[in-house]
């Protein structure tokens, strides 16, 4: 086993990887465990198909790099896992549809995001699910034409949701992106002034977000009802715009 130090964290080579659970992993015969794996979340109903996938992958000696020193509340460090024949283990999962993205960071997000898109559109592993108590993909706002639910029926849930900005509504603390006429019904995303600030980059957040009005954004988050359904953005790597 060989170990180094990067600006992205410490860096476990050539060793192989107990997979104690979906989430936990341990380094046989390796200090520094347990780790997750970064950036991806697991959701109930795939866990096991998942955890078959991750111990097939674990026969191959990996390269573990930590996304952060600091580890969560069950001890586990988050870190970026690859190995020499599957490569990223997060794009391996996030590709057969068995993990959903939930970044740390904004580490690589862009690549990632890309992987996922084209799961989400095969329809492959847990976006197959299509109906709308059991779906993970929802549109801001429906149509006659379109069987996918809306954000509605996503209230009380984590979800992904797809729609077109219509308006933007600032408060002192606090700007609205609005996707429909009617805020009181239809789907709006809140940002808090530190959500503003890092989309702003030190230009007028006004401005910033005065030009995302017409465009279509991908969101994740847990959804609210607030008389229409509601996301408060926790990080500005969950909001994308599509390019």
């Amino acid at each position: 086993m060989e170990t180094a130090e990067t600006e992205r964290g410490e860096i476990l080579g050539a060793l192989h990887l107990s997979i104690d659970a979906v989430d936990v992993f341990t380094p046989n015969g390796a200090m520094g465990g347990p780790f997750r794996l970064a950036d991806v979340a697991f959701v109930p109903g795939y866990e096991h198909q998942a955890k078959a996938r991750l111990q097939e992958l674990s026969r191959q000696k990996v390269l573990v790099t930590a996304a952060s020193d600091r580890p969560d509340f069950l001890g586990r460090r988050p870190a970026r896992i690859e190995s020499s024949e599957d490569g990223d283990w997060r794009k391996v999962l996030l590709a057969e549809g068995l993990a959903m993205l939930v970044p740390d960071d904004g580490h690589e997000i862009d690549s990632l995001i890309n992987v996922e898109d084209a799961a989400i559109r095969g329809k492959l592993g847990l976006w197959s699910e299509l109906g709308p108590d059991a779906s993970f993909y929802f549109v801001a706002n429906g149509s006659g034409k379109s069987a996918i639910p809306t954000a509605s029926d996503a209230v009380g849930r984590f979800a992904v949701i797809d729609g077109s900005i219509k308006s933007v509504e600032h408060q002192e603390w606090r700007s609205y992106l609005n996707f429909g006429a009617n805020w009181r019904e239809d789907f709006t995303i809140a940002l808090d002034a530190s959500m503003r600030d890092a989309f702003a980059r030190g230009e007028d957040f006004q401005n910033v977000l005065k030009a995302w009005i017409g465009q279509k954004v991908r969101v994740r988050g847990v959804v609210e009802n607030r008389g229409g359904p509601y996301i408060a953005l926790r990080d500005p790597t969950w909001l994308c715009l599509a390019r």
